[in-house]
């Protein structure tokens, strides 16, 4: 894989701040399709609970081995994309995405035929660890692509899209299933959906097309953002964002994993309706979604920005779990689908630091999908743990949607605002209460 060229200064984001005044149809078109390789690659992990009553019944698992399949998934991702993050920033985005591509596919497909728990884990570790690869690059695929002042707007679309095919994957799988006669014909068509997303990778994101032709000079190695840890201790409130997306995982994992299987053992709801009730977690963010960018140019206070969707997590989650009435259910989980309208504008929070420099957004980018991924395969592994251990599933989502509390504390010492961006050119009139002029403009790109 060809790597970037190391006899150019080192740039920020301010350095580059108009560079791209306008994301160009191409550019959105690559970055959509992003946003559907990455939603695609997690139904895997989102469709599970919906599965997981017929895995579990044809391999025989244990509730801890079914936490343990979600929470591999996260883990090795979680792991994994951090040094790929460092290390693959020095090359372009484009060709490592297509690596992941091409060596993520085939372990979606033998996850259709695993035949116990080891080789459908095997699988999930493998296609999880290759995913990795694709999400390291995400932040300079961004950079490459698309105008500054619309990567929020980006990613609400994106979380958008994400929704609409979640909704569609998690309320038809189990009538699907049951009209295939089998659970594993489901992740071959996972499979399948993934290598034809990988034929208009190869048509559409053409680096001859790309916004920022001399994406070295973005990527160029330098000693302040080649280290992780660097970065790390530079930018502290990257820890506290990536905190309250731990947070917010947990509690969305452990509810869409054991939540069917709660209704159908617990309150005789059967695993078709159970699935429907998960679809409201998408239902109302199809259209919530888009206004992720508008949040992200109005809410200017940051820490009311994770403080808001951390503590309705938590709240949300804990009255999920105790409320038997499906109507009332589907309204307390659309609200819950509904806190991740402020995912798209949270994600983007690093490229706003002051003085941050491209890889260094890698590297702070990174920790946060880590934290997340960690908190993903968290949620599940506590209700499961405690559900083994006699706990029951209840107890063990009261218990992990308690320790989502942690998302509270995290937004409560975040900086209030960022600096603006354009001040960062002259650092000495640089007001830390100054909200990002980015920011303002996220929609009006």
């Amino acid at each position: 894989m060809e790597s970037l060229p190391k006899d150019r200064p080192p740039v920020t984001f301010a350095d580059q701040a108009e560079r791209i005044p306008h994301t160009p149809p191409r550019g959105w078109a690559t970055l959509l399709l992003l946003h559907l390789q990455i939603s695609s690659l997690r139904l895997s992990s989102f469709a599970l609970g919906v599965f997981l009553p017929f895995i579990a019944a044809d391999l025989a698992l244990t509730p801890l081995q079914a936490g343990l399949l979600q929470a591999v998934w996260w883990i090795t991702a979680a792991l994994a994309v951090l040094p790929f993050g460092v290390w693959g920033s020095r090359f372009r985005p484009v060709r490592l995405i297509l690596a992941s591509l091409l060596l993520t596919t085939p372990f979606l497909f033998m996850q259709g035929l695993a035949v116990n728990f080891l080789t459908l884990f095997a699988a999930r570790f493998f296609a999880a660890l290759f995913h990795a690869l694709g999400l390291s690059a995400r932040p300079m695929l961004f950079r490459q692509w698309a105008a500054r002042g619309q990567y929020a707007l980006i990613n609400s679309v994106g979380l958008s899209q994400h929704s609409v095919l979640l909704a569609i994957a998690v309320s038809a799988s189990a009538p699907l299933i049951a009209a295939l006669g089998s659970w594993r014909i489901a992740y071959f068509i996972q499979a399948g959906f993934l290598a034809l997303q990988t034929i208009a990778w190869l048509l559409i994101a053409r680096e001859s097309k790309a916004s920022v032709q001399d994406i070295a000079a973005l990527l160029q190695a330098n000693p302040a953002a080649s280290s992780p840890l660097a970065a790390l201790r530079k930018y502290p409130q990257g820890w506290l964002v990536a905190i309250a997306m731990f947070a917010l995982a947990a509690v969305w994992t452990g509810v869409i994993t054991f939540l069917p299987t709660l209704l159908l053992e617990e309150r005789d709801i059967p695993i078709a309706l159970g699935g429907a009730l998960l679809g409201f977690l998408y239902y109302a963010l199809i259209p919530g979604a888009l206004a992720g960018g508008w949040l992200n140019r109005k809410l200017r206070n940051r820490r009311m920005l994770l403080g808001i969707p951390a503590a309705l997590n938590v709240l949300l989650a804990i009255a999920i779990t105790l409320t038997p009435a499906p109507l009332l259910l589907a309204a307390l989980i659309t609200a819950l689908g509904l806190v991740w309208v402020a995912i798209p504008a949270m994600e983007m929070l690093p490229f706003e630091f002051p003085r941050i420099r491209p890889r260094e957004v890698a590297a702070v980018s990174a920790l946060i999908t880590t934290l997340m991924g960690l908190g993903f395969a968290a949620g599940p592994l506590i209700v499961g743990a405690a559900a083994q251990l006699g706990g029951g599933l209840q107890t063990g989502l009261i218990a992990m949607s308690a320790l989502a509390a942690v998302g509270v504390i995290a937004a409560l010492v975040y900086p209030v605002s960022q600096p603006n961006i354009a001040q960062e050119r002259n650092p000495d009139t640089a007001n830390p209460d100054t909200p990002n002029s980015d920011m303002e403009n996220a929609d009006n790109g």
